[in-house]
């Protein structure tokens, strides 16, 4: 079973009002710390997909094993991140799935993403993603079968579009509910 793992950290923090994967989080930047805790997991291709300004992620995600991709174009939306990263790991080989991620999540835990990619590799034809408290969150974790789909979504929406057009295929796995909040605005900071 081989699956890919897809970090997306493109975007400029226009609502934060500063490149909010600066914020230090347990001794680091939001954004390597978002890179630390997915690669804790076993993925046999790590991509990020980030901007060109982001040197710091950039950096640290080479210094981890991650491919980097850039996206010219980041004000198109998270749809466009998804595509770039997925052409690049369909390139890359045969995958059963990819975990998209989020890189401003910093609660999210290693433990939820192995949980996560556990229970894929139990039922690889599912989508997967955690949920506490009746609500679904980040990462989700999308089977081969879908890839197609997510190279043609489109906007801010990522793979939510893709989601709603196969709800009988997602299942869940138990996530703490700070795991899934991501920081939006100033408002949302807190320490996990």
């Amino acid at each position: 079973m081989k699956l890919a793992c897809l970090v997306t950290a493109a975007g400029s923090g226009s609502r934060f009002g500063e490149d909010k994967l600066l914020l230090p989080i347990a001794g680091q930047p939001m954004g390597v710390h978002a890179l630390e805790v997915l690669s804790e997991a076993s993925f046999a291709l790590r991509v990020l997909v980030t901007s060109e300004d982001k040197g710091y992620l950039i950096d640290a995600a080479r210094q981890r094993g991650y491919a980097v991709v850039i996206n010219p174009d980041p004000a198109r939306g998270m749809s466009s991140s998804v595509r770039l990263g997925t052409e690049h790991i369909v390139r890359s080989g045969a995958y059963d799935g990819i975990l998209y991620a989020v890189a401003d999540q910093p609660c999210l835990s290693s433990t939820t993403v192995e949980r996560l990619t556990k229970a894929f590799k139990n039922a690889p034809d599912c989508i997967w993603a955690p949920e506490a408290d009746g609500k679904r969150g980040n990462p989700v974790i999308f089977p081969a079968s879908l890839f197609a789909e997510l190279l043609a979504v489109t906007g801010d929406r990522g793979g939510r579009q893709v989601i709603a057009a196969h709800t009988e295929l997602l299942r869940t796995v138990a996530a703490d509910p700070e795991e899934l909040k991501d920081i939006d605005t100033k408002e949302d900071l807190r320490t996990c």
